[in-house]
């Protein structure tokens, strides 16, 4: 029976193989929405940069110069050298008709799709059966689901390099393939909307050197060209202005982190289902979601532990095996690539881009994986193909259904409980949705034709982080509909100001917005 199975599983036109994929895409469609749905595609760390990025796209409509050739991810000292992830923003305020909450929605759509992307890439390396396990695995995974949400310049990254691995393995394994050029642009592409993607360059030339498949050199040249193109606005507008950003990106971050001993725990942290600093900085906030979804956060942190070492497990066991190929191999890796392609394609994508990092000495962050994540899925694949009869091993197989039910539970979980937070006075939270209700009930209270401003005193500069970082995106949030969006106003100006509830005045009569443990009033005039 179990073999009939494994055998129906491992033929893709089979009806029980279709079904496990419907079922795999399901589950990530579901996660997926209700993240946008309950938890609004809110991520406390990140809401600045997406309202920055909101106000980059209205200053490129605007005609801003500025916009036209530097984006609003920063990199050291200066911004991502392009306007691609402005054009990106835009694409999805275009579709979502102007409203940055809706936007989220068609994000939330293109990483759905990118569930399938995942599967077609894991078919490439793996047989259908794995491929279907590395599918479900990315699916349902905690991580791949957090960051699938939100309009933050780190989110496109795995979407991109799927459709990077995809064509870069078509180049490694098809004479003459045109795909050469999608290598080629997509390449170009990435470091606009994050620059971790300048890393894997050297993987990717390495890749195409030791490829046994001849490249096709009239679509490698227009692909070449193709990214130049891409990078014309950036180098018109920078050479302009002296190359102020290019120096500024050259000359910034040389101070050293030893964060960037985090390309070590990072992908096995990806892998597994620790929620990290999604409920912020310190432990409070995890341990009271454990004691409120998990009965203890002593279930919690167990069962996170156990995640993170057999994690740990799966990326080490791939490391062993690598680099026990290289050393065999190490004066023929193009012997090495056509013996082992998967292990070797996989492994050069992998390994090399984190060495090149720690010689940076900066920190090294767990949104930085996010371009590898269809890398990091066909792992577990590897593990159980590599790691023969020991028995851990055995039990990663066993516990792997509990692992799985678990992290749905567990993505389930942490969206109510944003969600209770979203709606609940403990804090503010200041998602986009929430951000328009406020925009609204301020320029309700304002009166037509009126602008209006949110100020930041020191009240709010010596503030607990949560409550600033809210009112600071909140206010810029405000100028951006101010600045660029609805800007026929009369010269007439209404300033506002945000208190916790507790420290506003008993009595004001002037009160715009009170909710969620915050009231927010005008000044007098």
């Amino acid at each position: 029976m179990k073999a009939e199975i494994y055998a129906q599983l491992d033929n893709p036109s089979s009806r029980w193989h279709l079904l496990a994929l419907f079922v795999c895409a399901g589950l990530g469609f579901w996660l997926r929405f209700y993240g946008y749905w309950a938890g609004e595609s809110f991520h406390i760390f990140a809401i600045n940069d997406e309202v920055s990025a909101f106000r980059v796209a209205m200053q490129f409509l605007a005609g801003e110069h500025r916009a036209f050739y530097i984006g609003q991810p920063n990199f050291s000292a200066g911004h991502a050298p392009g306007p691609v992830w402005t054009l990106f923003t835009l694409a999805m305020l275009k579709l979502g008709d102007g409203s940055v909450p809706h936007a989220l929605l068609y994000v939330t759509l293109l990483n759905c799709f990118l569930i399938f992307l995942v599967y077609i890439f894991a078919r490439q390396l793996l047989t259908p059966r794995y491929a279907l396990l590395s599918c479900f695995l990315f699916a349902v995974s905690p991580w791949t689901v957090y960051y699938s949400l939100g309009l933050w310049n780190p989110i496109p990254l795995a979407f991109l390099g799927a459709l990077l691995f995809i064509s870069l393995w078509r180049v490694t394994q098809v004479e003459n393939s045109r795909a050469i050029f999608w290598v080629c642009l997509l390449s170009a592409i990435l470091p606009q909307f994050h620059m971790i993607a300048v890393f894997y360059y050297p993987a990717i030339l390495l890749v195409l050197y030791l490829s046994p498949a001849r490249l096709n050199r009239g679509w490698l040249v227009a692909g070449v060209f193709a990214g130049l193109m891409v990078y014309v606005p950036y180098l018109i507008g920078d050479m302009q202005h002296n190359w102020e950003n290019t120096r500024l990106i050259l000359s910034g971050g040389r101070d050293f982190s030893f964060s960037v001993f985090k390309v070590i725990s990072a992908p096995a942290t990806i892998l597994s289902n620790h929620p990290g600093r999604w409920l912020g900085d310190g432990l409070e906030g995890l341990f009271e979601f454990g004691d409120k979804w998990f009965i203890s956060r002593i279930i919690l942190v167990a069962v996170n532990l156990v995640s993170m070492i057999l994690a740990l497990a799966i990326v080490l066991r791939f490391a062993i095996y690598f680099f026990s190929l290289l050393k065999q191999y190490w004066k023929t890796p193009a012997l090495m690539f056509e013996k082992y392609p998967a292990y070797s394609f996989v492994g050069i994508l992998f390994f090399l881009p984190l060495l090149l990092f720690v010689f940076t000495g900066h920190n090294y962050s767990t949104r930085y994986t996010i371009l590898i994540f269809p890398l990091l899925f066909v792992l577990p694949a590897f593990y159980i193909e590599l790691a023969g009869k020991s028995k851990l091993k055995k039990f990663y197989l066993i516990s792997l259904p509990f692992m799985s039910v678990f992290s749905i539970y567990l993505v389930l979980a942490f969206f109510s409980h944003m969600s209770d937070q979203i709606e609940g006075d403990a804090y503010f939270i200041n998602s986009f949705k929430k951000m328009e209700t406020v925009r609204e009930s301020i320029k309700q209270h304002a009166g037509n034709g009126v602008r209006v401003r949110l100020v930041i005193d020191d009240y709010i500069r010596q503030a607990p982080e949560r409550l600033r970082i809210s009112t600071l995106a909140m206010a810029d949030y405000i100028d951006v509909y101010e600045d660029y969006i609805e800007s026929k106003k009369t010269n007439r100006e209404k300033k506002y100001i945000v208190r916790y509830k507790k420290d506003s005045p008993k009595e004001v009569s002037s009160v715009a917005y009170q909710k969620n443990g915050i009231v927010i009033y005008s000044l007098r005039e």
